[in-house]
């Protein structure tokens, strides 16, 4: 269901969210972590200790944005102009051939017309 595995993700109702990463700076020893925690509104993270020194004397640092796309531009074969004129053409080009087999006038379905400027009819006026 997910490509995350068990810590990085947790159940809301029938779906399932991917937790935040939040980093820290800790205030004891002034080192820089980062810890997945669900997200606190009052901003305390009681949860949170610093790795290094096990200390909950911490300051929330500013994150990074974290953004996954369902389909980035360009990952799609139908981002690509030559797969898509490739894939229209032969879809078109299977149509012309049913169509021309389901037809009764022949391999040219199209009835010549006389052009009056040239041919049988030259000079003629209707």
């Amino acid at each position: 269901m997910n490509d995350f595995p068990e810590p990085y993700y947790f159940k809301v109702g029938s779906g399932v969210s991917i937790l935040p990463t939040y980093n820290f700076l800790c205030n004891n020893c002034n080192k820089n972590y980062e810890s997945l925690v669900l997200f606190d509104p009052k901003g305390r993270y009681a949860s949170v200790s610093c790795p290094h020194c096990n200390s909950k004397k911490k300051k929330k640092l500013l994150n990074d944005a974290n953004v996954k796309f369902a389909q980035p531009k360009d990952t799609s074969k139908f981002d690509n102009f030559n797969y898509r004129a490739g894939y229209n053409l032969e879809q078109a080009q299977n149509l012309r051939r049913d169509a021309e087999k389901a037809s009764n006038a022949g391999e040219n379905p199209y009835r010549r017309i006389d052009d009056i400027s040239s041919g049988n009819h030259f000079g003629e006026v209707e």
